[in-house]
């Protein structure tokens, strides 16, 4: 698998959560808001739009960081940038982009995230699942919402922690399951709807 493949089906990741990662993303206690980091797959600078899916205003670079104050249930994410409003003018205005596109750590970081990913599996399946068995902890249970490695694709809920484990069920962006237990590199999670329970890759989360 090359670089560029496995940055893909990680980009999100690592992205979105606390999963080892929170304590990186700074946070303002005055405003309420999250610092993230621009993060596209082809390193090109992300559009920054007037709306949800609206008009093009502007672009953040590869890796800049931006203060979010909320995401949208579409995956939308509220910001503040300097633009000129069509009606306000020239000034700071709110705008969105996809959440997508934000990871909380910088992209170096991510980049190391990714290698010492690779670096724990022994590609041997038994010998990793028994690893993530044997990392597994049980929390307090939390939502998360899937995450697929692209928009309109799809995450999948195995009854093991491996990519060879059978799927139970598969779940669109933004549909959301209860975290049971946390792995190595897995969640347990139970779906609020059918009360199915299964892994999914936390790369596929979003908390």
């Amino acid at each position: 698998m090359t670089r560029r493949m496995f940055a893909l089906l990680l980009a999100a990741a690592l992205m979105l959560c606390s999963f080892g990662f929170a304590e990186t993303a700074g946070e303002n206690a005055d405003t309420k808001t999250k610092t993230y980091y621009a993060y596209t797959e082809n390193g090109k600078p992300l559009n920054v739009r007037l709306e949800p899916n609206g008009a093009i205003i502007g672009t953040l670079a590869y890796g800049q960081p931006v203060e979010v104050s909320s995401v949208s249930s579409k995956g939308w994410a509220l910001i503040t940038f300097h633009y000129e409003h069509p009606e306000n003018g020239m000034g700071d205005w709110d705008a969105f982009v996809n959440r997508r596109y934000l990871i909380d750590i910088t992209p170096e970081e991510l980049e190391q995230a990714i290698q010492q990913e690779k670096d724990t599996f022994t590609g041997d399946p038994m010998t990793d699942i028994d690893m993530e068995f044997a990392a597994a902890e049980y929390v307090e249970p939390y939502r998360i919402t899937a995450r697929p490695a692209r928009v309109t694709g799809w995450v999948n809920m195995r009854w093991i922690p491996s990519e060879t484990g059978r799927i139970i069920a598969q779940y669109k962006e933004t549909e959301a399951l209860m975290v049971l237990k946390e792995l190595a590199h897995y969640l347990q999670v139970q779906d609020p709807d059918t009360g199915d329970v299964g892994y999914i890759h936390k790369k596929f989360a979003a908390r």
